[in-house]
């Protein structure tokens, strides 16, 4: 009786034990799936920095400022400059 008993109680803690298996490999599964997410979502957002640096970089050039400067604000440079120097 005491075996039937050790013998049950073994089996239980086997099927418990596949089980528990299972269901860790299938959770470690959808993590897995979620940090590749994640992972692409990085990626995007790496590459639309970049270009996000390279669009600013390309705008604040000096020859891009001055012909905003020109054709929406209509500004123009001074005709007559004079250089003072300070001794």
């Amino acid at each position: 009786m005491a075996r039937m008993y050790w013998l049950t109680v073994l089996l239980a803690m086997v099927i418990g034990s596949a089980l528990s298996v299972v269901y860790v490999k299938h959770e470690s599964r959808i993590l897995f799936s979620e940090l590749r997410n994640v992972q692409k979502l990085q990626d995007q957002q790496v590459i639309q920095w970049g270009r996000l640096q390279l669009q600013n970089s390309t705008l604040a050039t000096h020859s891009n400022v001055e012909s905003k400067a020109r054709k929406t604000l209509k500004m123009l440079l001074p005709e007559n400059v004079q250089v003072v120097q300070l001794p």
